[in-house]
């Protein structure tokens, strides 16, 4: 007897796991970077988390602010490095306005 388990459906495999996005041009104190939290989630960090990204295939959904309860969605992207960019650019230009 064999024993066959099923795929989660709507979320991203680990072996799938979508590629990182490349090496921003910045100095290393203005990187961004981002880690995996959960099975279909992003935190993008820049000196501390700044943001969020939930993968919804086809889709990786941007939000904006820290915990993540409090955090607002400002986008919808079919590419995850873009996100982490959406992500990382709306987190500098609110630090400049205030």
């Amino acid at each position: 007897m064999s024993i066959r388990t099923h795929a989660p459906i709507g979320s991203v495999k680990p072996d799938e796991a979508p590629t990182p996005p490349p090496a921003a041009h910045q100095s290393k104190s203005q990187q961004s970077n981002w880690e995996r939290v959960d099975f279909d989630r992003y935190v993008v960090t820049h000196d501390g988390p700044v943001g969020y990204v939930d993968v919804v295939p086809p889709l990786f959904v941007c939000y904006l602010g820290h915990p993540y309860a409090r955090a607002v969605e400002i986008a919808q992207v079919h590419d995850l490095s873009r996100a982490v960019r959406i992500v990382a650019e709306q987190a500098a230009s609110q630090r400049l306005a205030s």
